[in-house]
């Protein structure tokens, strides 16, 4: 919501500036006339509807100092709505929108407010673990001199895709003899477990990963079908 008018704090309560309001309404009193007749005509009471700071303003214009007056936003309302004009209209729908959001923000979060933000938060702080894992395996899986080249398990990791011993060794012919038939340069790096292992460009384990998913997908078929065929 665009600030129209400003609403501070005076002596712990949301508080409007008298003077302030009195221009944005573009009253044609002047506003020591102004706010006088307006307390007395409607009635105002004072530390009640209104405050006179005991801290007086120094007039810019000299001459004796000024005098403000801090109204409360239902104050202010009032004085918007009694103008009779277009800013004070304006000034009236901005206070009764301000005063919705005060009560908004002061409103004790219910059990079911709670638990979703509490869901909410449980969400973020998972996707950023989830991202900060993404980075580390990234990381751990390219190799050293080239870096979109990567390792059979750590490409495995990072398409989350668990891969055995005999696994890795399979696929990684595969990728071998891609590489060679294609002319593509392998690579090593270096593990802790195995030594130097063998890595090969994202584009040729992508290929072969995807042939490796279909090959055991066509297995698990095949081995569903057999039992059909038996009690035929």
């Amino acid at each position: 919501m665009k600030e129209l008018i400003p609403i501070s704090e005076h002596n712990g309560q949301k508080a409007v500036s008298a003077r302030l309001l009195h221009a944005f309404l573009e009253s044609k009193q002047d506003f020591s006339t102004w706010i006088k007749n307006r307390i007395e005509k409607y009635g105002f009471i004072e530390n009640q509807d209104f405050e006179v700071f005991h801290k007086l303003m120094e007039n810019p214009s000299g001459g004796r100092p000024l005098t403000e007056y801090a109204l409360t936003i239902n104050a202010a309302k009032e004085l918007a709505m009694v103008e009779g004009n277009e800013r004070g209209k304006q000034a009236r729908q901005y206070f009764i929108g301000c005063e919705q959001k005060l009560k908004e923000a002061s409103r004790p979060l219910s059990t079911l407010d709670l638990l979703e933000l509490t869901i909410k938060g449980m969400r973020e702080n998972q996707q950023e673990v989830q991202e900060l894992k993404r980075d580390v395996l990234e990381l751990k899986a390219k190799a050293t001199t080239h870096p979109d080249y990567f390792t059979i398990a750590g490409y495995g990791a990072l398409r989350h895709t668990s891969v055995t011993l005999s696994q890795a060794s399979s696929l990684g012919r595969q990728a071998a003899l891609l590489c060679k038939a294609r002319g593509i340069p392998t690579d090593k790096t270096p593990d802790p477990r195995f030594g130097n292992v063998n890595t090969y460009p994202a584009s040729v384990l992508d290929e072969v990963f995807e042939h490796a998913v279909h090959s055991n997908a066509a297995n698990a078929r095949q081995a569903a079908a057999q039992p059909l065929a038996a009690t035929r």
